[in-house]
């Protein structure tokens, strides 16, 4: 049983003879590559993928729309904030693709592909949570003109896009 009491997978019981999980079929005390009985596994995180898409498109929207209102096109910041969607907007899709790619040409759900989605998750939430810091921006400085603000947190923007490039 190598310490499991319960399987860590669907959490059943575990005797000291067992090798495989007797509900789901784990292997116990594999490694990292051990895989995960759940037949919804891709689609639950699919479904996940669908939902950060519909929730970056609408924040990306309302973005856009601000600063539409907000300055003219014929502004350097105009080009400078929807130069920074479009690059968000890169980051963003790139992530999408490859998370979207590792669903498709995974054959089996492991512990790997797991954490690998995981952290494209959290990288596509992250890229949310900034932009929706630069949506309340935006409207704070629509009230009270403040730029100091709204160059700070492009920047922050900027800087997390800079990152994710790098990973």
């Amino acid at each position: 049983m190598r310490g499991f009491n319960f399987c860590t997978n669907c959490g059943a019981r575990l005797t000291i003879e067992d090798n495989f999980c007797p509900d789901c079929g784990l292997k116990i005390g594999s490694s990292d590559e051990e895989f995960i009985q759940d037949n919804d596994f891709f689609l639950k995180y699919n479904i996940k993928i669908e939902n950060l898409k519909h929730e970056y498109d609408l924040k990306v929207s309302k973005a856009i729309e601000l600063i539409k209102k907000q300055f003219d096109p014929s502004e350097i910041s105009y080009s400078n904030f929807i130069s920074t969607i479009n690059n968000s907007n890169n980051i963003f899709y790139n992530n999408i693709e490859v998370a979207s790619n590792i669903i498709e040409l995974a054959d089996n759900p492991s512990i790997k592909i797991k954490q690998e989605l995981d952290n494209k998750l959290n990288t596509l939430n992250k890229i949310i949570d900034k932009l929706e810091d630069f949506i309340d921006e935006l409207i704070i400085h629509m009230a009270d003109e403040s730029d100091k603000e709204m160059e700070s947190l492009t920047k922050e923007l900027d800087d997390l896009i800079e990152s994710v490039k790098d990973y």
